[in-house]
């Protein structure tokens, strides 16, 4: 009883996420490139017995310049005792460094899926693919595609 007091807990808390990883841009224009990721979760705002629903921000980066930053959901289901699945929806604007890795409109949409472990209360690692799209809102419509390696660190 006293371990899912704890887990409860820990699920509650906010929680800031670093990764980094590569990024290829669907167009053929742009070379594949490095890409680095930072989000602050909030505390969740629906919970159940394996998994919570958060608000949260994000802002991706590409060693290019180009620069992504968003808001929207992210939802949390855990697996056993230390694995856990997720996936975020969240709308954001798009700022590239060039027309080389123009995705097209301002307004881009990015999609995460990623796959985790946590490594102690506080801390977990996770694998995440993410896309980027402005979902037909322009007629050009590349998308770009990325993996990252994430670090999490609850409060």
């Amino acid at each position: 009883m006293a371990v899912g007091l704890t887990f409860g807990q820990a699920a509650q808390a906010s929680e800031l996420v670093i990764g980094s990883g590569v990024v290829e841009f669907n167009s053929n224009l742009a070379a594949n490139d490095r890409q680095f990721t930072f989000e602050y979760r909030f505390d969740p705002y629906r919970e159940w017995d394996k998994g919570q629903i958060s608000w949260g921000v994000a802002v991706v980066s590409h060693a290019s310049g180009d620069v992504w930053a968003g808001a929207g959901l992210i939802a949390q289901r855990h697996f056993g005792d230390r694995w856990f699945a997720e996936a975020s929806l969240m709308p954001g604007l798009y700022f590239e460094n060039g027309p080389a890795t123009a995705l097209g409109h301002t307004i881009e949409f990015r999609s995460v899926l990623a796959v985790g472990y946590e490594i102690t209360k506080t801390s977990s690692i996770s694998l995440a693919i993410d896309h980027r799209s402005n979902g037909g809102l322009s007629e050009f419509n590349p998308g770009s595609n990325g993996l990252s390696l994430r670090f999490h660190h609850k409060f």
